[in-house]
């Protein structure tokens, strides 16, 4: 399994978390294989930041302020958020406003709240694109984000929820799959260091989302399971002529993505409001 840098690839077509450089540039540092014509950087980032700014000139000019005092995570005001489609059960269960589940992917709290999704969301997105490809990126990102709100809709429903934590916590649930399913495929060495510092990166969020208040553990939860579930049907398998379950594999993960979305409908309304 000899690495190839002009490649960019370990032989069966596994990618490195980072590249093997000595002293990695910038760039590498805070976002690893990173190429701009991507997903990730054009229909993520650049789409979060923009989003971000109209949030606070929408606070700033409609409401009562970019920046709000009761607001740690510096930035404005749940009624500007809400306004412009942050989660809320009441407005999503009564009034039937659905797309609350997607728009607070492109939403954050505040400047610490979007500084730390994006920075993590770089450490490993572009490395995912590049393995996975941008469609199943894409989808892996949606769908977890999307069941990430719908538990936390169900679960805090007196809670204002935006920001795409549920959406990178998929990520991380489906680079689990893809480690399990290419166990055999990926140098040793290499499967056991990622699996070593995605694991610590999911308890180190269970560690600060349990010390804390004010963060969606749910939509992490959620995000998780999900990114597990869809990863089974759009990880890539490095050699799936050696998988007999391939198919399996991809037909499981539809029906867990449709049972667990069906699941989230009828736990809304089966029970009454509060």
């Amino acid at each position: 399994g000899a690495f190839d840098p002009e490649a960019g690839e370990m032989a069966g077509g596994h990618l490195p978390l980072t590249r093997r450089t000595m002293l990695p540039d910038l760039i590498d540092l805070f976002a690893p294989w990173f190429f701009i014509r991507s997903f990730a950087f054009l229909l993520i980032t650049c789409v979060e930041i923009a989003m971000f700014l109209i949030s606070m000139y929408v606070g700033h000019v409609y409401f009562d302020g970019a920046f709000v005092k009761n607001n740690d995570m510096g930035g404005p005001s749940e009624e500007t958020l809400v306004s412009m489609g942050a989660v809320s059960t009441p407005l999503i269960k009564n009034q039937f406003q659905f797309w609350r589940l997607f728009t607070p992917l492109f939403l954050h709290a505040g400047v610490l709240h979007i500084a730390s999704n994006l920075l993590f969301f770089s450490q490993c997105a572009y490395t995912f694109e590049r393995r996975w490809g941008r469609y199943a990126v894409a989808l892996i990102f949606f769908l977890s984000g999307i069941a990430g709100n719908m538990l936390s809709a169900v679960g805090n429903p007196d809670m204002t929820a935006v920001g795409a934590s549920g959406a990178l916590a998929g990520l991380l649930g489906a680079d689990l799959v893809y480690i399990y399913l290419n166990w055999n495929f990926i140098p040793a060495r290499e499967s056991r260091v990622e699996l070593c510092v995605v694991t610590m990166i999911i308890l180190l969020n269970v560690m600060i989302g349990g010390s804390k208040g004010n963060i969606d553990n749910l939509a992490h939860l959620g995000g998780l399971v999900e990114g597990g579930i869809c990863g089974f049907s759009l990880v890539k398998i490095l050699v799936p002529d050696q998988e007999p379950n391939r198919d399996a594999y991809r037909r499981g993960g539809i029906i867990g993505t449709l049972a667990l979305y069906a699941l989230f409908f009828i736990t809304l309304y089966a029970f009454p409001s509060s």
